[in-house]
């Protein structure tokens, strides 16, 4: 006679059997990793720094002579051009004595002339003559020194741009040589900005550049490297200068702050990719990284060939990856080949 198992000890039979299995059929626990886009290769070596922006000229003017100041003619902030007188002073004395020089002139003239026609007649000493001609060359002297303090009485502006700052006033008497107005010329810019060690041997005078007022970041200028620090300052930074156009002088003004991106200062970097060091992972000697499929959330290694280390800690990669994949930059020693991952964050760009 066949023994019957209880109703109850079937079931749990049952159970047991349902809950029991290959242990690799259970879905695998997701992971959350870091992944971000491989940019284009061109932007490798872009680099950006914090800058100042200067006049390229600036100049204090000054009177040739001394006297009083009669008329200023503009203001600070104005522009002018070259050449436009600034300031006069008074120029009554300057006229009287040139009134002085040029009688005294056109006679000591009138006479060398005159002796030099009995000279070469044989009717006039050589002695008398020389004596003629130095007192001819001396009032001719006084003449020319006579107009030139007449002319220099008005200032003039010796290159187009703004007034700075004006030092003198009207009615008041001024100096030789004593600075009267600033002028600044804003139509040539320099950018002033400093870099550290790992960078000042990768940049060299009439290099492009570009600059980004802070303004509008969004439009990038031209501009050259004009000179390069040979030695580092007390912040142990190495100064660089570039010049460039001033798109708008209305706008863009000396004092601004900027951002000079100095493009491919590296040229042999330029042609690579590079990428975090935490994205690689290795087989023995060779690199890998996990390319990231969007469409399954799965992770497959790839192997890649790397470079140089750049700095900070990036990797250029010379081949295996290309512009637009999206690859694991953190998390990458707890995958497995097929791996469904999940999103750490929100994707970012190398």
């Amino acid at each position: 006679m066949k023994t019957l198992l209880p109703v109850t000890l079937i079931g749990l039979i049952l159970l047991i059997a349902g809950c029991s299995g290959n242990p690799q059929e259970h879905k695998k626990e997701l992971r959350y990793v870091k992944v971000a886009k491989v940019t284009n290769p061109s932007s490798l070596g872009e680099k950006s720094f914090n800058a100042t922006i200067e006049e390229n000229h600036q100049s204090s003017v000054a009177f040739r002579v001394g006297g009083q100041v009669e008329k200023i003619f503009y203001s600070e902030g104005d522009y002018v051009k070259e050449g436009q007188v600034l300031a006069r002073l008074d120029q009554r004395d300057f006229k009287t004595s040139l009134l002085a020089a040029d009688a005294q002139y056109k006679q000591a003239k009138s006479e060398f002339e005159r002796y030099s026609q009995l000279f070469e007649q044989g009717k006039f000493p050589r002695n008398s003559l020389d004596k003629l001609e130095a007192g001819y060359l001396a009032a001719k002297s006084n003449w020319e020194s006579a107009n030139n303090g007449l002319v220099d009485t008005e200032l003039k502006a010796p290159f187009s741009g703004y007034i700075y700052q004006k030092l003198i006033e009207n009615h008041e008497p001024v100096a030789p040589g004593e600075p009267a107005l600033i002028i600044i010329d804003t139509n040539t810019l320099e950018v002033n900005f400093s870099v550290p060690e790992t960078i000042v041997n990768q940049l060299s005078e009439g290099q492009e550049a570009k600059v980004s007022i802070n303004q509008q970041i969004n439009k990038r200028y031209p501009a050259t490297i004009k000179s390069v620090a040979h030695k580092a300052g007390d912040d142990r930074l190495f100064n660089v200068r570039l010049k460039m156009q001033n798109p708008d002088p209305r706008t863009i003004k000396p004092g601004m702050t900027a951002k000079a991106i100095i493009s491919n200062a590296n040229p042999e970097q330029a042609t690579s990719i590079s990428v975090p060091a935490e994205a690689l992972f290795y087989s023995g000697d060779q690199a890998n990284v996990w390319v990231y499929n969007q469409q399954d959330s799965k992770v497959s290694k790839r192997a890649v060939g790397t470079g140089e280390i750049i700095e900070n800690g990036w990797v250029q990669i010379l081949q295996g990856i290309h512009e637009n994949e999206m690859i694991v930059v953190a998390g990458v020693h707890s995958l497995m080949e097929g791996q469904q991952v999940k999103l750490l964050s929100q994707n970012s760009s190398l």
